[in-house]
């Protein structure tokens, strides 16, 4: 059976490109798409406690009914997890080839040990979100943070329902 590769289309807010990626699939459900990508980013990008680094490998999992997408960031191939990152964005779109999802600034990371952080404050509190949408962010990070233990290696993340 021949791999599956899609497009992945980052937008902003506005549904303007910001850039793209390949990954390959490796999981899908009528409402989730799981992903293998590496890390095309400059060589080394800090974020909080950890830094990206060119072909970390990135297990990324999008949904068209939530409000976040989720992407696992490995230690260059190995299985060491270095952080969880969820995206704060619209529900994503699929089509036969791609994936395509606008960000809304607002970024939450998880480390394995437990701790996390929410990034872009000021960027997100800027943005010229309707009252409805704000709210959707807002809540589903409480959602994410109210359930502790549902982050862990594999993309075991299940708020508020099983996979």
């Amino acid at each position: 059976m021949s791999t599956r590769t899609f497009t992945v289309f980052k937008q902003n807010h506005l549904g303007e490109p910001v850039f793209y990626w390949k990954g390959e699939l490796i999981a899908e459900t009528p409402t989730s798409r799981l992903i293998s990508a590496r890390f095309s980013g400059a060589d080394a990008v800090p974020v909080d406690k950890v830094t990206f680094r060119k072909d970390d490998l990135m297990l990324e999992r999008y949904y068209t009914d939530r409000w976040y997408n989720l992407f696992e960031v490995h230690q260059g191939s190995s299985d060491q997890v270095k952080c969880w990152y969820l995206n704060l964005s619209y529900p994503a779109q699929f089509s036969a080839e791609s994936i395509i999802w606008q960000d809304l600034a607002l970024d939450l990371v998880v480390y394995p040990n437990g701790e996390y952080r929410l990034l872009d404050e000021d960027e997100f509190n800027a943005l010229p979100l309707d009252v409805e949408v704000r709210g959707h962010c807002l809540e589903t990070v409480q959602d994410i943070l109210s359930a502790p233990g549902l982050i862990k290696p594999g993309l075991v993340f299940k708020p508020g329902r099983s996979e």
